[in-house]
């Protein structure tokens, strides 16, 4: 996403655009769907972007929902997530420039990019875990069922028979 420093007015630019689900090429495998994740919506980016002086702040969100199993019990959910946008972008200096200015990201000439900065807010934005609902009681161990749907015939006090000679182990 290309923006023209000069189209930024004195009193800013806002911009409304919507990306696709094949644009976040930074993490294929959510794109692709692999390990049951998946980008469910367009990417509904809303930007606004100031100017003062040379230094430019874009500001504003991106919103997108993804499919995810449940960490527990495997059910499928439907998650709506929104990201803030807070950027600042100054001129890119020469080397020979003798100071020093902390981090920031830069831009050169009249054009700056602001799309890899948006997938990485985005990537970092998706969740590790996802539950279905909080109080999740997942899946028995034993038999596999849902124990948020059924009940099992399993024992409560089942021991994973490779484990049971540790319950004589004495300290």
């Amino acid at each position: 996403m290309k923006i023209k420093v000069s189209d930024i007015g004195n009193d800013g630019l806002s911009l409304k655009l919507s990306k696709e689900p094949g644009w976040l090429v930074n993490v294929p495998d959510i794109v692709s769907g692999k390990g049951g994740m998946y980008i469910s919506s367009d990417y509904e980016v809303s930007l606004y972007i100031s100017k003062v002086l040379n230094e430019i702040h874009v500001r504003g969100n991106v919103s997108f929902s993804i499919v995810s199993p449940c960490s527990r019990c495997l059910d499928s959910v439907v998650s709506n997530l929104k990201s803030e946008i807070n950027l600042t972008l100054l001129p890119r200096r020469s080397e020979t420039d003798g100071d020093e200015i902390g981090d920031y990201e830069s831009y050169d000439g009249n054009e700056i990019d602001v799309s890899g900065y948006l997938r990485e807010i985005i990537a970092m934005s998706l969740p590790v875990k996802i539950l279905c609902v909080e109080q999740c009681r997942g899946l028995c161990q034993n038999c596999g069922a849902n124990l948020n749907s059924t009940t099992c015939s399993c024992e409560d006090g089942w021991i994973d028979p490779k484990l049971a000679v540790l319950r004589n182990l004495k300290l």
